[in-house]
């Protein structure tokens, strides 16, 4: 089987696996709503108000899991990253449905029970699905229907080190065999690491003329600049794809973990590796920002006559506005204007410039503000700047400019924060980094808290987080 046919099957069987699994999701979310109004009511015929709100979210479904992209073929063999996914996505459109009813107040024509088992019918449709198919993807991987056949060129250390990697991390690919023509002086530090050289260049160029191979990956230092024109100049007459492996793979792969998701592309027509991409990349924008709406849209009737209490007890308390502004950095660095409950006296309030901190049992907080900063009540008007798109309901947490200047000099990384925007709750709050820094390592970690979340974002993940919020993101001993 030429290159060409084995990789155009490729392709073929996993654009079919891909479609065959959005028809099912179509099916799953369509035939669960069928299988709950009967376990609920019988074997009767759903109601128009049913059929209509099962066909409008069977074609949200679709909208939402694509734009979401919980079809990329990257995923196709791992289970849980494509169940994580489209977990998260249901329960979006979940609660797309639900803040719909709400408005249009038709929540009292549907049973709650029955939405209740639809939901968890779907899910373990989904769930199924998913199983049914990574099971058959790494059945065929394993016969090799889907897998590249590689060899490789270079048996010094970024061959060897590209051996492994590709051998320990990479179920697409498979490894066919090390070449180098310097077999002789390399073999013994091969055998160390496990692996037999199987021959010199001119054997893997008769090999490949009669053996299926789909690529060749020339892994040799690139200051040997004749020997590697030499190689491409022998090896583009095979029908082969052919690749040159990057210089120096072992100190970057060690030194930029990142590197590992790089995605090879073109710049003026010269190839490229990205290997920091820009989180929520794709719809992940998008998606985050219908989430951010949603979530808000439910909240508010429940928050607002907490705020209207918060407010009236503020006033009672102490003089001045029940609402107080500090300027913050937001995405990209840019600047806006934060909104809180007052907790200070209004001549200690700083809303710009140099912002001391409040310090345990500080004069400053009022009897109310000290209630409010414990239990994190005081962000509660944040939910403005969540409408105005300056900030969303997870994210990391947005610090004082001169508390960002502060920590800036302290790790190189910190303003990597800003690459998403800021939010009420977030990872590193649920995991208790709340209230005053005393230290360094404590705003390390909490960076390192906030840079994972950016790196692994998901709808299922600010779920999580907004779940966990009321339990261990409230009250904290820290928050002062």
């Amino acid at each position: 089987m030429t290159q060409d046919v084995r990789h155009i099957r490729r392709l073929g069987l996993l654009a079919a696996t891909m479609f065959t699994l959005r028809v099912m999701d179509v099916c799953i979310v369509f035939g669960a709503g069928f299988l709950a109004y009967w376990v609920r009511y019988g074997l009767l015929t759903p109601s128009h108000n049913v059929t209509l709100a099962l066909s409008f979210a069977t074609i949200l479904s679709v909208v939402v899991f694509n734009l979401g992209q919980a079809y990329l073929t990257s995923l196709i063999g791992n289970f849980w990253a494509l169940a994580r996914r489209v977990a998260g996505h249901w329960l979006l459109v979940v609660l797309i449905m639900s803040a719909l009813a709400f408005l249009m107040r038709a929540t009292q024509s549907f049973s709650r029970l029955w939405v209740l088992e639809w939901l968890i019918f779907a899910a373990a449709g989904f769930l199924a699905a998913r199983l049914a198919t990574t099971s058959l993807i790494q059945r065929m991987q394993k016969k090799g229907h889907l897998s590249q056949r590689i060899a490789i060129i270079g048996a010094d250390l970024g061959g060897l080190q590209l051996f492994h990697h590709l051998r320990e991390n990479n179920r697409e690919v498979q490894v066919v065999g090390v070449f180098d023509d310097r077999m002789d002086r390399l073999q013994p530090e091969a055998n160390r690491q496990g692996v037999t050289i199987a021959g010199t260049v001119d054997d893997l160029i008769a090999w490949a003329r009669t053996s299926d191979i789909d690529c060749i990956v020339i892994a040799i230092p690139w200051t040997g600049e004749r020997r590697l024109r030499e190689l491409i100049e022998m090896l583009q007459s095979l029908s082969v794809e052919l690749q040159i492996c990057p210089e120096g793979l072992g100190f970057v792969v060690r030194s930029f973990p990142m590197f590992r998701n790089s995605v090879a592309t073109t710049l003026g027509g010269l190839p490229m590796f990205t290997v920091v991409r820009r989180p929520l990349d794709g719809w992940g924008w998008l998606i985050k920002d219908i989430e951010d709406r949603v979530l808000t849209l439910m909240l508010l009737p429940l928050i607002l006559p907490i705020c209207l209490i918060i407010a009236l007890l503020i006033r009672l308390d102490s003089e001045g506005p029940c609402l107080f502004r500090q300027e913050r950095s937001g995405f990209n660095g840019r600047n806006f204007w934060v909104y809180k409950f007052r907790t200070m006296r209004s001549e200690a309030s700083q809303a710009v410039g140099q912002t001391d901190a409040a310090r345990r049992d500080d004069p400053r907080v009022t009897r109310i503000g000290r209630i409010l900063r414990r239990t994190s009540l005081d962000e509660l008007p944040q939910l403005i700047n969540v409408l105005k798109g300056e900030m969303s309901i997870i994210g990391p947490r947005p610090h004082a400019l001169s508390h960002d200047r502060q920590f800036a000099r302290v790790i190189s990384k910190y303003y990597a924060r800003h690459r998403v925007r800021p939010g009420i709750t977030g990872w590193a709050q649920v995991n208790g980094y709340r209230g005053g820094v005393e230290d360094a390592a404590q705003i390390r970690d909490r960076v390192d808290f906030d840079l994972w979340y950016i790196e692994n974002w998901s709808i299922l993940f600010d779920i999580k987080i907004l779940l966990m919020t009321p339990f261990v993101g409230l009250i904290n001993r820290n928050a002062y």
